[in-house]
């Protein structure tokens, strides 16, 4: 195990456990979907911007207009995805978000085909096709409870992160860290106009800036440069880490039940999700591990 690996691991599994405990401190928040947007947007995005000034050589403002148009748009999806994010939480279970979050990954491979004309493996395929079964049964659940929206708003959240992640992927040469940034300041600029900026008590004020000064970024951070370090089947499997806990600590402190439906639709998800990484990882090794 080389150093580079023991790093990217490590690295990337601290920054999805940092993120598990994400919704619930949306759920303990309380508050509207825009003011959320507000409040953790311009403080992820504050804190962000200082580390990238302390840490990384070079104008912030420079680094931004070398990314050009990709930057722009890709700040866009970035402002975009935090709004649908925070608005799905309003409508449906914490439990439905994050099994339709977790299907990101094989978005991300669709849209890198139609962009960027990489291939889509068989596995890939047919994992695609086995995650819409699991979502379809998710959203029978949803149609009784009428959290339909809130699934839809997520389905929306994780077609636009595949679609960053596409880019990421494909614009490999650029750093998307100053992107990321201005995207999480124009969400909260949006925000501020929408906002009801209502009465907090300081349990909402706690996990509103937990989430946003502290929780967010730091996931952020980790979770860009551990992947770097690390195959991709291993980052999407230390991924499902989230939709797997996240769900339990929401569960566990205010007793949120997603219901018998988007358990089963999740189980079938997060298994197919797996299965599929675990197949990735196979082949990624023994690539590795073949004689040149």
């Amino acid at each position: 195990m080389t150093d580079d690996y023991r790093k990217g691991f490590w690295l990337t599994l601290a920054g999805v456990l940092a993120f598990t405990p994400d919704a619930l401190l949306i759920r303990m928040s309380a508050v509207d979907p825009f003011t959320l947007a507000c409040g953790r947007g311009l403080m992820a995005g504050a804190v962000l911007l200082l580390g990238y000034r302390i840490f990384v050589s070079g104008g912030f403002a420079k680094a931004l207009r070398l990314l050009g148009g990709w930057g722009i748009f890709f700040a866009g999806l970035q402002a975009c995805a935090s709004l649908t994010f925070y608005a799905s939480f309003s409508y449906t279970s914490v439990a439905n978000v994050l099994v339709i979050f977790a299907c990101t990954p094989l978005l991300a491979a669709l849209f890198s085909r139609i962009l960027f004309g990489e291939a889509v493996s068989r596995s890939t395929q047919i994992a695609i096709v086995c995650v819409t079964g699991g979502l379809i049964i998710v959203a029978s659940g949803s149609l009784e409870s009428g959290q339909w929206i809130g699934d839809l708003l997520a389905l929306a959240n994780a077609a636009i992160l595949g679609l960053s992640f596409a880019i990421v992927r494909g614009r490999r040469q650029f750093n998307m860290i100053p992107a990321v940034v201005l995207g999480l300041l124009v969400a909260g600029t949006i925000g501020a106009f929408f906002a009801e900026f209502p009465e907090m008590d300081a349990v909402q004020w706690g996990a509103l800036v937990a989430g946003g000064a502290v929780l967010l970024p730091v996931a952020i951070a980790l979770i860009t440069i551990g992947p770097r370090y690390l195959p991709a089947p291993e980052a999407a499997m230390l991924g499902l880490l989230e939709s797997v806990l996240g769900p339990f600590w929401v569960w566990l402190v205010i007793g949120e039940d997603p219901g018998m439906r988007s358990i089963v639709g999740g189980v079938v998800v997060i298994s197919v999700l797996f299965v599929h990484a675990m197949g990735r990882f196979r082949q990624e090794h023994g690539k590795t591990a073949s004689p040149q």
